[in-house]
């Protein structure tokens, strides 16, 4: 336990310093594309803000704050659709063009409310291409109100499309029970005014403990092979999920797009992709793919969009280049996450490499990588005929015989009943 704070300590004071160098950089504009990204887990709201700003919280909501804080032990999925149900009462409240007003809380401390329904009570973070993220609480019950994440974006289509995108999973897959990869809205609005410049739209949304980068920084992860392997596949699941069910490549698959939230489930989670029956043996962490703002329809009229893209570039002949584009976006979705699990000194993104015990980890995810390589090179030389969406089952049928199958530690992921299977209803993949 002594060893597990420290490790956390150390993480958690990395952390901060990346955050100060970044948001450094992003208010220079010096801002590029790179590898790894230019990401800090401090641009999000998770649930240890809550901590960090525990006296704050506590002059806002008084004696609530710790029964608020322990709902957050309790996300197994059933839970996590009763307090969305719980919240709708309220929240079913609100128009479409629902405005902020500023509002002083207890102590003098200023947020931003909406007719006190919800209550903008902390900013967290730093302003990035996010938008403002308050920490936020909504009135469920006079003694216990629930605290979410707000945040108000710009009013574009990037941002508009994830919140479509994220109310669809919700109703579609979450309230379903047919997965648990995905954080839940619980509401939305755009408001006719404006707090800032160009940011009207308001989201409302689920909390997450922290993200795969910072779990990928604390040594008693990265020290267990069996946990690292199960965060990787259940990253890849939330991939295939978000793709085969929901028919979306994300596009922006880094180490900050990939939530979690705590789990205490013991047992093995049951799995459904083309009809086959999977079981994936559970962790203390629920993997949760995120942000949609850059994802991207899979199924399209192929041959309309390869004849727009020749009539736009003047090319006469039947030009290929639009669907490989697009299978090339399936296929980067799972290349590029894997740098998540790979060292700096590999040419990945985790910066801690003297944990000996990871080394055969880290050298099994290289791998991995050069197996996805080779399979899309033949994919794209032998099996070009085959449109997108095929190409997703496709992909993820040769991940799941040749890395899941082949790579993981033994009854990590199997494919026999086990006795104790946790969820009823099987989650879907496809």
């Amino acid at each position: 336990m002594e060893y597990n704070t420290i490790s956390r300590t150390k993480a958690q004071a990395n952390q901060s310093k990346e955050c100060k160098k970044i948001i450094k950089k992003i208010r220079s504009g010096n801002v590029k594309l790179s590898k790894p990204p230019l990401y800090t887990s401090c641009m999000r709201i998770f649930t240890n803000d809550i901590y960090k700003a525990g006296g704050q919280i506590d002059q806002v909501l008084g004696s609530k704050s710790k029964s608020i804080i322990s709902q957050f032990n309790k996300y197994i999925l059933v839970n996590r659709i009763k307090n969305f149900y719980a919240l709708q009462t309220h929240l079913s409240l609100l128009k479409e063009d629902e405005c902020l007003e500023k509002k002083t809380f207890g102590n003098g401390v200023t947020g931003y409310t909406i007719r006190n329904i919800i209550n903008l009570q902390k900013r967290i973070g730093s302003k990035s291409r996010y938008g403002y993220i308050f920490l936020t609480s909504i009135n469920a019950t006079p003694k216990s109100p629930l605290l979410v994440a707000t945040k108000i974006m710009k009013y574009n289509v990037n941002n508009i499309d994830e919140v479509y995108i994220m109310n669809m999973i919700t109703n579609n897959v979450l309230l379903k029970s047919l997965s648990r990869h995905f954080l839940m809205i619980y509401g939305s609005c755009v408001c006719s005014k404006r707090i800032a410049k160009k940011l009207k739209l308001i989201s409302i949304n689920e909390l997450a403990d922290g993200d795969l980068k910072m779990l990928t920084e604390m040594s008693d992860v990265l020290g267990d092979t069996e946990l690292m392997f199960n965060l990787f596949i259940q990253t890849y699941i939330s991939i295939a999920t978000f793709q085969n069910l929901v028919g979306f490549t994300h596009r922006d698959t880094h180490f900050g797009n990939f939530l979690y939230q705590h789990n205490n489930e013991k047992g093995y989670y049951h799995y459904i992709f083309k009809g086959d029956d999977y079981y994936l043996k559970s962790c203390k962490y629920n993997i949760m793919i995120y942000d949609y703002g850059f994802a991207r329809k899979i199924k399209v009229d192929e041959v309309n969009e390869v004849n727009e893209v020749n009539e736009v570039n003047e090319v006469n002949e039947y030009d290929e280049d639009a669907i490989t584009k697009r299978k090339n976006d399936i296929y980067d979705d799972y290349r590029k996450i894997i740098y998540s699990f790979i060292t700096k000194k590999n040419g990945g993104w985790i910066k801690t490499s003297n944990i000996p015990s990871y080394k055969y980890a880290n050298y099994k995810m290289i791998e991995i990588g050069n197996i996805l390589d080779k399979y899309f090179d033949y994919e794209l030389t032998y099996n070009f005929e085959y449109s997108t969406d095929n190409f997703t089952s496709l992909l993820f049928t040769h991940i799941i015989d040749n890395v899941f199958l082949k790579y993981a530690p033994k009854n990590l992921f199997i494919t026999q009943r086990p006795p104790n299977v946790i969820n009823a209803i099987p989650f879907r993949i496809d």
